[in-house]
């Protein structure tokens, strides 16, 4: 009887313990939420779109593209994002930066650029990222 009675305080103990321990932004530590984000992918030889709706999400992920073309319409935005940040480089075959920006916050850019080589990859890098991102590169005829 005492045996199950250690038992049970031990347990009780541990449970009350676990439950009041948080992360310095104020999550609980217990059972943390891991839910995979949700991506959108597309690329032929003339436009690539990728979409991303993600809750604390932390990875590097780089794509090859096939497109080809001397002028590109790029367009990006972020939204909903209420946690961590990203990274976006999109690189040409010469190395030049196409694109390379962190962010944080909600935004929307739209440009159209004269690119002397073809693309090359596109490195998305998220921290911790919750919130939505889209882009899109298409070839601007």
């Amino acid at each position: 009887m005492k045996k199950n009675f250690a038992l049970m305080c031990a347990a009780f103990f541990s449970l009350v313990m676990l439950s009041s321990c948080k992360k310095e932004d104020g999550d609980m530590l217990l059972l943390p939420e891991e839910t995979p984000p949700v991506i959108a992918l597309n690329t032929t030889a003339e436009s690539f779109s990728y979409s991303i709706a993600a809750k604390n999400y932390t990875k590097q992920e780089v794509y090859n593209l096939q497109v080809a073309a001397d002028s590109i319409r790029i367009s990006y935005a972020t939204s909903s994002i209420t946690n961590g940040q990203m990274e976006v480089l999109v690189e040409l075959k010469d190395g030049t930066k196409l694109v390379s920006r962190t962010l944080s916050g909600v935004l929307a850019a739209n440009d159209y650029k004269k690119i002397k080589s073809p693309l090359s990859k596109v490195t998305l890098t998220y921290s911790n990222f919750t919130g939505q991102f889209v882009l899109s590169l298409n070839t601007a005829l």
